[in-house]
């Protein structure tokens, strides 16, 4: 399992707010991605979600911007 950082944008990226960003550990880029993305529509009850980016690791500690953490403790 690998930690990703996955930022994906729901309808609210039409009323000009950011992106949500989210840190979870996942086997493969694209499982991070999918899982992300079903999070954020059932947490937020929007089906219009697109995925803005994916990296590898967290952020660091001077990204400037907050996540969700989805990694499982």
């Amino acid at each position: 399992m690998a930690t990703y950082t996955v930022t994906v944008a729901g309808r609210e990226r039409y009323d000009g707010e950011e992106p949500y960003t989210y840190v979870i550990e996942e086997d493969q880029a694209i499982n991070a991605v999918l899982r992300v993305m079903a999070h954020h529509r059932w947490e937020n009850e929007d089906t219009d979600v697109i995925p803005i980016s994916v990296f590898t690791g967290e952020p660091g500690p001077n990204c400037g911007y907050c996540w969700n953490e989805l990694r499982e403790t």
